[in-house]
């Protein structure tokens, strides 16, 4: 080769292919593999990306190559996938990487710029509009500058309530050229960035870098500005603190300051306290204003010269404006609360304030989201669970997560959220609580940026922070440790190993440096107890040993288990070893109605702490060894989480409940809420007791609230019986709602069943299992509110054979409301329902003849076909109609060896989706790409031969 093709070739490196080398070594692991997923790479090429090491980058490039996702005029589709799932560091540094190697152009592009006229002008225009955007940069730099200086001169020293006015328009100049300045360079920078996007061609990297730079600096003066601005707010809020005590109080005048400052959460938020009592110009009334439940307390109210009262006239704008428009929910800006229970038009009111007080420069102190917090974005924006989006919010210093309990938040949540902390200029700390967090795996960028800002981010089920230099969970410090178990732990079920390793080693902690602990809940966690009672094993595996400093331990059981004397006593022993036990809580579990002597030992008697039968409303007493009802204090307790009683548990324990129920009663105490589940029997012809199937009676409750009826699968409510059952709901005085599932109600209700009482008390009645609502006045079933039709689809929707074709088409209309309204089922489950799938439209046909239409947000599809042998043409059709689910499971009937005749849609394999098979004890899930079942315990292909021997034995059991 000679030099000169040398120099060609060298001059070709330095362009396209010098970017993709280094494209290759700026793309980690996370970020290529969350790319594969964005752009739906087959499950090979993720595999390949997931196992490959130092390869991974390269081989990443050249598929975003052959896919047309790169190329040497364009990578914005890579940019604005980057940009879409959060990843904007790594966006600006791969446009930085292309625009410094693509400025090198080879001899033959060299030759193609020097004869092309249309790029020749291109790039004159580009150059006089560089020169614009370069002026505009230049007279904001100018104006801020400045605006600099005459906030710096405007520092008036004085003690009269004419220097109060004139500190107070200072304010208000200094506030409004604030907002304007901020929102006008904000749009210039935004304008000129676009600019350099849209024609980097033609803007040669020096002059590129010379805009950037000014971009650059003209971001650190507006910081700069809003700093300065911040402690001009500060200087002036102390005069006027100091001019409204003076004169009024024989305390020092730096003392009553520095008292004021205590009383608010910090300097900045008492400087925007201190602007919502003075008067604001008519153009800015429509900025969000802090709460007023706290404001500054002084010890008399400030003067004017002639001895007359300053008035608040922001207060009375505040009050107007409440009147006026009743959707607009007032916030208070050291703490903004948005909860799930919030109305979607009080979250989108809450959401709109934040965001205009955000783009306005206005500090947020906290913002806590009480199980609200549903998923988030790529881009940063949240989303609540009741559809709002929540926009990245710049002033915003601390966020709580406040999940629904036991709640397992994704790896891809979570970093979501990390990286949402990492753009964030002013974010101080994030708050986890009641949810179960991945292990760490954001980028070294994501931490470095942590870490430089000082954001920290705090696991409060754990008592651990994240130590964003290692990338792993720390020990919190000692007073947050002391917090955290003050407020009590609790463990859930559902939650990792790692995450239970985590809490105990806290535990242990808090025990060795003897810090109380208040209460250790284990919910559904519990599995069972060591021989000699020094540890408890959890469901995950994890040994939680005695802790002599817990005060309170609450065991809440998978539902009605029974805890036999043995593992009861055990369980004694295990509280006992705590010196400051006082409270053993048992809930959703049976335990022993009798308990002998040997159980109870002397030490557990002179301690005597209570071991309290919450589902019951019964405590023990350790001397005399007998169940008796607990005080009243508890009942409430137990009464305000609402009592569950189970088909499975005895009549003892039946007995109990039904005494306990009465004296709640009695008492006027009020019960949450009342749930039978499949224990109801009968009703009583006069509907004044219902007797459950261990043969024990409830009386009618007067203080009920809810009364939550479960049947057996499919049983029949005929007219009488349902007619009753109003009756005994209908002599509660405060009932709300009666509730039915997994029944079916009579499709037609008659003028006598409804009686006058029952239409003024107008409580609802549901029918949980169809999404419907019986209307009092016109006896008539419709379909729910959206907030039930989502509990129900959250618990999923069986379908079963045995029900009227009447109660099908509800169930129906139901599902097509839920599907419209994007409302997520859990799962569908067709329980020898399924007759076969109708060739033309793709809908499935129940056994009733009612036609299942295509339901777009269904998760799970479950056909339980008890003894059925199921053909090709019926699985292939079944799963042509859960091709937007994520699994197809069939269980209890036979399919065919091998559906290598069926084609899986090319989406359904980069969907992971998902098919399962349950003929017997064994599962085995379906290959798609040979279209073979494998099991999954050894992960063997089923042969021929063993499908046959399984066939047979399906056909002996079900004949």
């Amino acid at each position: 080769m000679d030099r000169l093709s040398r120099g060609v070739d060298r001059l070709s490196m330095k362009g396209f292919g010098l970017f993709k080398v280094e494209l290759s070594r700026q793309l980690d692991r996370t970020t290529i593999l969350e790319l594969a997923t964005l752009w739906s790479y087959p499950r090979s090429v993720k595999d390949t990306l997931q196992t490959a090491n130092e390869d991974r980058g390269r081989i990443m490039v050249d598929k975003m190559e052959e896919r047309g996702q790169i190329a040497s005029d364009d990578i914005s589709a890579l940019t604005e996938a980057l940009r879409g799932f959060g990843a904007l560091g790594i966006a600006r540094d791969v446009e930085q990487i292309y625009e410094e190697n693509m400025s090198v152009k080879t001899p033959a592009d060299q030759t193609n710029l020097a004869t092309g006229d249309a790029h020749t002008e291109s790039k004159h225009q580009a150059a006089r509009q560089y020169d614009k955007h370069t002026d505009a940069l230049t007279m904001l730099l100018q104006e801020t500058r400045g605006f600099h200086t005459k906030v710096e001169s405007s520092d008036a020293e004085g003690s009269t309530i004419v220097v109060l006015n004139k500190l107070k328009e200072e304010f208000k100049e200094v506030y409004r050229n604030l907002l304007q300045l901020k929102s006008t360079g904000r749009q210039r920078m935004e304008s000129t960035e676009k600019f350099l996007r849209d024609n980097h061609d033609y803007v040669s990297a020096e002059r590129n870098h010379k805009i950037r730079d000014r971009i650059q600096e003209l971001r650190n003066e507006l910081d700069c500005l809003i700093s300065l601005s911040r402690d001009r707010l500060e200087n002036v809020t102390d005069r006027l603190i100091k001019l409204q005590h003076g004169g009024h109080t024989k305390t020092p005048t730096s003392q009553v300051v520095s008292e004021e400052r205590r009383s608010q959460p910090g300097s900045v938020m008492q400087a925007v306290e201190m602007f919502s009592k003075l008067e604001q110009p008519a153009e800015l009334q429509t900025v969000p204003r802090p709460s007023r439940r706290a404001p500054i307390k002084t010890q008399a109210e400030p003067t004017s010269g002639d001895g007359s009262q300053i008035t608040d006239p922001i207060a009375t704008t505040v009050n107007q404006s409440s009147q006026d428009d009743e959707t607009v929910v007032p916030i208070d800006l050291n703490c903004v609360t948005i909860k799930a229970t919030d109305s979607k038009e009080n979250q989108q009111s809450m959401v709109d304030q934040l965001k205009r007080t955000s783009d306005e420069g206005i500090p947020i102190q906290m913002l806590i989201l009480d199980e609200a917090f549903k998923t988030i974005h790529g881009n940063g924006t949240i989303a609540l669970n009741s559809g709002v989006l929540l926009p990245f919010l710049c002033t915003l210093s601390v966020l709580v997560i406040w999940t629904e309990e036991g709640r397992v938040m994704t790896e891809a949540e979570f970093s979501g959220i990390v990286r949402y902390g990492s753009e964030s200029t002013q974010l101080q700390e994030f708050v986890f609580q009641h949810c179960d967090l991945p292990s760490p795996k954001a980028t070294r960028e994501v931490f470095n940026k942590l870490q430089e800002r000082g954001v920290k981010v705090t696991w409060n089920d754990t008592g651990h922070c994240l130590d964003t230099f290692s990338g792993s969970w720390e020990m919190n410090i000692i007073d947050r440790v002391r917090e955290h178990c003050d407020a009590g732990i609790i463990m859930h079920e559902h939650w990792s190993k790692e995450t239970h390793d985590l809490q105990i080693k806290m535990l242990e902690f808090a025990t060795k440096k003897e810090i109380p602990i208040r209460i250790v809940k284990l919910v559904r966690c519990y599995s069972s107890i060591t021989s000699d009672g020094s540890n408890i094993i959890l469901q995950s595996g994890q040994s939680l040993p005695a802790m002599s400093s817990v005060k309170m331990i609450n065991i809440t059981t998978e539902n009605g288990r029974l805890i036999p004397e043995d593992e009861f006593a055990r369980l004694l022993d295990y509280a006992n070893q705590s010196r400051a036990i006082e409270d053993l809580r048992f809930q959703e579990c049976e335990l022993p109605p009798t308990v002998s002597a040997s159980t109870i030992s002397p030490e557990m008697k002179s301690k005597n702490f209570k071991v309290s039968w919450i589902t019951t409303g019964h405590r023990l007493n350790l001397h005399d060894r007998t169940w008796g009802m607990d005080d009243m204090a508890n009942i409430k307790e137990s009464c305000g989480a609402g009592v569950v009683i189970y088909q499975q548990c005895s009549s003892h324990m039946h007995k109990l409940q039904m005494r306990f129920l009465t004296v709640a009663s009695q008492n006027n105490i009020p019960v949450k809420y009342l749930r039978l589940n499949r224990c109801y029997r009968s009703v009583t012809p006069d509907g004044t007791k219902l007797t459950l199937q261990s043969g024990q009676t409830l009386p009618a409750l007067s203080s009920v609230k809810m009364i939550h009826i479960t049947t057996e699968d499919g049983r029949k409510i005929a007219e009488v019986e349902f007619s009753r059952l109003l009756m005994y709901a209908d002599q509660s005085q405060i009932i709300e709602e009666l509730r039915f599932q997994r029944c079916e109600l009579p499709p037609t209700v008659s003028a006598s069943t409804i009686s006058s009482e029952m239409e003024s008390k107008n409580f609802k009645v549901s029918w949980l299992s169809t999404g419907h609502r019986l209307d009092l006045h016109d006896r008539t079933w419709g379909i729910d509110d959206m907030d039930t039709i989502r509990e129900s689809c959250g618990r999923g929707v069986p379908i079963y054979k045995q029900c009227s074709s009447h109660m099908h088409t509800l169930q129906m209309r139901f599902l097509t409301v839920a599907s419209q309204n994007n409302i997520p089922i859990a799962h569908i489950s067709l329980r020898e329902s399924y007759h076969a799938v109708d060739a033309t439209t793709g809908s499935i046909i129940l056994e009733s003849g009612v036609m299942l239409p295509h339901v777009s947000s269904l998760r799970v599809l479950g056909i339980n076909a008890w003894g059925r042998e199921l053909t090709a043409e019926d699985f292939n059709g079944l799963v042509s109609y859960s091709s937007q689910c994520s699994e197809l499971h069939f269980y209890r009937c036979f399919l065919p060896w091998s559906v290598t005749t069926y084609r899986f849609p090319a989406h359904l394999h980069s969907a992971n989706f998902q098919v399962l098979w349950k003929p017997e004890e064994r599962v085995f899930i379906m290959d798609l790409a040979s279209g073979r079942w494998v099991n999954e315990e050894t992960r063997m292909s089923l042969t021929e031969r063993e499908h046959q021997d399984m066939l047979i034995r399906f056909r002996l059991k079900w004949k």
